[in-house]
């Protein structure tokens, strides 16, 4: 993603008021760029339509999304442990009728998140860049996702295609 298009979803998850919304929109963002790091970072599928990561298929949830790209060490466990705890934060806002981050157990996953995220570099930068260094109670939640997709955004423009294990293909030829 060009940076325009990221301060573009930033500008988005910043506007956002209603913390339902927030908190899906983030996870699909989120979602969408761990789809994007696997797309990059894995060989091309044989079909146009991705048999993969698309649709019905094994990579096309958040949950092993999350799994694949730690399973292949393009993130460390912490990191995984803050995307699962997105993802239980979006799936208890996505599947309660009743929705208050300051009561368990939201809060509870919300305090970890907040535990995994405050102590990293990036979050700091976060704060500077995109709240002026002004972050409170109001827009916490909203630097702790906007921090994961910053790292994220970071990874995906780091990641180093692979094109196969050379070894392993000459033995498949045999």
């Amino acid at each position: 993603m060009m940076t325009r298009q990221f301060d573009e979803l930033v500008d988005e998850i910043l506007d956002e008021r209603n913390d339902r919304s927030l908190i899906i929109l983030c996870s699909s963002i989120i979602d969408e760029q761990l789809y994007s790091i696997l797309n990059a970072y894995l060989i091309k599928p044989l079909k146009k339509d991705d048999d993969l990561l698309k649709g019905d298929n094994p990579l096309s949830t958040f949950s092993s999304r999350i799994k694949m790209i730690y399973r292949i060490g393009i993130i460390d466990n912490s990191f995984r442990e803050v995307l699962d705890n997105v993802r239980k934060i979006r799936n208890m806002s996505a599947h309660s009728v009743e929705l208050n981050l300051t009561k368990s157990p939201i809060k509870d996953h919300i305090l970890s998140l907040k535990k995994s995220v405050v102590n990293r570099p990036s979050f700091d930068l976060t704060k500077k860049r995109f709240f002026e260094d002004n972050v409170n109670n109001s827009n916490e939640v909203k630097a702790f996702f906007v921090t994961i997709c910053v790292i994220l955004e970071a990874i995906n423009n780091s990641i180093t295609k692979i094109n196969g294990n050379e070894k392993t293909i000459i033995i498949s030829k045999k």
